[in-house]
């Protein structure tokens, strides 16, 4: 584990420099993460843009001004997860999580399971968190500034205000409390999430349209549908799936409409993809 490596490097210090070290590194590994896996879609967008322009979700390109402020709000929301990271470390010391570092103590096929079980919880959770943050008052408060993009980038994956950012995160808590947690697979539950959430602002649709239309696609959330979440304010409110926008009449009636037409051959499209106003 990291905090061992970084306590065997710094065993002659204080230990409040040890633990300021290791604090001191969470937020430049949340940060690289951010800008590698946000910047890989940014490209892919930017290429598109040359190459598939009619992939184009809005018409509107970015700007540099909403570029800048996305990623200083996720450096934000970067100080605010390493002060939930630091505060689960503590949990997990004190015995109160379910974390262990060996992938063998609970079985191999627990560790691969609890990876799709860990997503499909946070899925459940975001849904209605997400839902609640939309109400008056409380969509002022925390969740206005993530949809200060009405045409988000995938550097707004995580530019929320730090009252968000803690909502955001808050699921590893639940998950750590309610059942046992490979470190490791958390770190990878944590990066898939990054993953889709990038892929789900980036602008463009780039889910080939073979896997959309089966049946897993069928409940697989897209990039065009959360990108009508942004422009309307409303609807479209899940993470990895649209299981609970669909049970619980959430789901855009012209969301499957706008991924047609930003996936459709140009010439079997009656109007450009970002002309959809719905």
């Amino acid at each position: 584990m990291t905090y061992d490596f970084v306590s065997q490097i710094t065993s002659a210090w204080h230990p409040a420099f040890q633990s300021l070290a290791f604090l001191s590194l969470i937020p430049v590994f949340i940060m690289t993460r951010y800008l590698v896996v946000t910047g890989v879609f940014f490209a892919a967008a930017s290429l598109l843009q040359k190459k598939a322009p009619s992939r184009r979700l809005q018409p509107q390109p970015f700007t540099r001004e909403q570029i800048i402020r996305e990623i200083g709000y996720s450096f934000s929301s970067a100080i605010t997860f390493t002060a939930v990271v630091a505060a689960i470390i503590g949990m997990t010391q004190a015995g109160w999580t379910q974390i262990y570092s060996d992938p063998a103590q609970y079985g191999l096929w627990w560790f691969w399971l609890q990876i799709p079980v860990a997503l499909l919880i946070q899925d459940f959770y975001f849904y209605w968190m997400h839902r609640a943050i939309h109400l008056p008052g409380f969509y002022e408060a925390a969740h206005k500034v993530h949809h200060l993009s009405t045409n988000p980038s995938s550097f707004s994956a995580f530019a929320f205000h730090p009252i968000e950012a803690v909502l955001e995160i808050g699921i590893f808590f639940v998950l750590i409390i309610l059942m046992p947690l490979n470190v490791f697979a958390l770190g990878i539950t944590a990066l898939l999430s990054l993953i889709y959430n990038a892929y789900g602002h980036m602008g463009y649709e780039i889910m080939p349209r073979f896997i959309a239309k089966s049946p897993i696609g069928w409940v697989l959330n897209k990039s065009a549908y959360h990108n009508q979440h942004h422009r309307t304010y409303k609807y479209n409110y899940g993470l990895y799936t649209t299981i609970w926008d669909r049970a619980f009449g959430t789901f855009h009636p012209d969301a499957e409409a706008l991924y047609d037409r930003a996936t459709r051959p140009p010439e079997n499209k009656e109007s450009p993809a970002g002309t959809v106003t719905a």
